[in-house]
């Protein structure tokens, strides 16, 4: 069995054994390249290497966007649900994901829009009202939320052993991804506003309102919506609650769209770091930052009141 690096290496170069690349292996490449790196740049990496060996098997048409990015996805939440294992434990702790008809992906979309030429060319989101793998990812979070909550303060070590983690001690300690959590006094407001200012995929549970959490998602970013226990309970502090880093050059865009409707704590502005920003406040009053590096921002008022040109040096 080829390590890790020589697997990920060949899968790169597109000269592994073609034969031998069934499901299991498709599932290892996905898991080796997100370890490797945040879920945008792992599926990135993904794509070019399965292009590859389809182009090398003379079938290019096999690659299927869909199922690439779909699949990558529940593998990533796999992997930050069981704290990021070996391969040998993840494996066997993945038996849903590891069947080769591909059932998880199939409850998640059903036959028919994943045998569509359009989901094999390009990626088509889940269905909103058929989100039973999202919702089981949220019965687990919330399970294993109270069983943290619930341990006694000496099950847990409050400082790493002398000499620091070793093994699967730092393996365990190691994040996979950070997602901030807002507490919201109605999710489904909170989840249309901000899929309307940045674009994001939501994931409600349950199926129907009231509802009590949502992933939301888009990309490599994700945010996480819980339900307050009463709209007193939202209590905002004091600054930043969100820094939405952006890229596409569309900040300009963004920032007139969200002037129209929203509460803009500070106007868009060029700051010393070079980036482009400006702060908004979202409907239960938290600050979210929106910030993007522009190369021709002259048009943009300074932070400082001075005139720093355009961020071509």
């Amino acid at each position: 069995m080829l390590s890790d690096a020589e697997f990920l290496e060949q899968f790169d170069a597109g000269t592994l054994d073609l034969a031998s690349f069934n499901h299991e292996a498709h599932f290892r490449a996905a898991w080796l390249c997100l370890r490797a790196a945040p879920f945008r740049d792992a599926v990135g990496r993904l794509r070019r290497g399965l292009k590859r060996l389809a182009i090398s098997a003379g079938q290019p048409q096999r690659y299927h966007e869909t199922i690439t990015v779909a699949y990558t996805r529940l593998i990533h939440r796999q992997m930050r649900l069981l704290n990021d294992p070996p391969w040998e434990e993840f494996k066997a702790r993945s038996a849903e994901l590891l069947k080769s008809d591909l059932a998880a992906l199939r409850a998640l979309y059903g036959s028919t829009t994943l045998d569509s030429p359009e989901a094999r060319k390009t990626f088509v989101p889940p269905p909103a009202w058929n989100i039973e793998p999202v919702e089981r990812f949220l019965r687990e979070f919330t399970a294993w939320q109270e069983d943290i909550d619930a341990r006694q303060p000496d099950e847990v070590p409050e400082n790493p052993p002398a000499g620091g983690w070793t093994g699967a001690e730092r393996r365990a300690a190691e994040p996979v991804c950070v997602t901030a959590v807002l507490a919201v006094a109605d999710v489904e407001r909170a989840a249309h506003w901000y899929g309307h200012a940045f674009g994001f995929d939501a994931a409600p549970f349950p199926q129907r309102p009231p509802y009590q959490f949502a992933l939301l998602s888009r990309g490599g970013a994700e945010l996480m919506l819980r339900a307050a226990s009463s709209p007193d309970a939202v209590r905002p502090t004091p600054g930043w609650a969100l820094y939405v880093r952006l890229s596409g050059g569309r900040i300009r865009e963004l920032y007139a769209n969200l002037s129209e409707s929203c509460e803009i704590v500070r106007p868009l502005q060029r700051m010393p770091y070079h980036d482009v920003e400006f702060e908004v406040r979202d409907p239960d009053g938290y600050i979210v930052v929106v910030s993007e590096w522009i190369e021709r921002a002259s048009d943009i008022p300074d932070a400082l009141g001075e005139d720093i040109g355009d961020f071509t040096a």
